[in-house]
């Protein structure tokens, strides 16, 4: 009982903070707010 409860709520954190991560990096550009700029190095000639 306690290895399934404990696996349980492993689950359901984990599927939280990646639905919160995700959310999080793709809202930062998607909205304009912030645009970063790009490295010298990786921009195309």
């Amino acid at each position: 009982m306690k290895k399934g409860l404990k696996k349980v709520a492993i689950d359901l954190s984990a599927k939280i903070l990646k639905s919160c991560a995700l959310s999080t990096s793709a809202s930062a550009c998607s909205f304009g707010f912030y645009q970063p700029k790009e490295p010298k190095c990786l921009r195309e000639k």
